[in-house]
């Protein structure tokens, strides 16, 4: 079906599906291991960078999953208020169609 919005119905909807999915790697980063291995290195300096490291790709990670996480929310929300909409543009037309017979 051709809409004059130029989505077909749905298509929003497996927008935020496929944000969702792309994101589940993203949501188990933990480099909590791979951090305490800094103190292996044998040179303060060296561990201490290497825990900021690791410390700010979980946060960078997190961040992105909710960020992620809101857009497919929004997707979802525009995909059922376009769905709402095609439905009641759709009995408006049906109702004046019956009204003219």
């Amino acid at each position: 079906m051709a809409t004059d919005l130029g989505v077909p119905p749905g298509v929003l909807k497996k927008g935020a599906s496929d944000i969702l999915e792309t994101l589940t790697p993203v949501k188990k980063v933990d480099l909590g291991d791979q951090a305490d291995m800094g103190e292996d290195i044998g040179d303060d300096t060296a561990a201490t960078a290497l825990v900021t490291f690791c410390a700010t790709w979980e946060l960078g990670a997190g961040l992105l999953s909710d960020c992620g996480a809101t857009l497919a929310e929004g997707l979802n929300s525009a995909d059922s208020d376009y769905d709402a909409t095609d439905h009641a543009i759709r009995d408006a037309v049906n109702s004046v169609k019956s009204n003219l017979r």
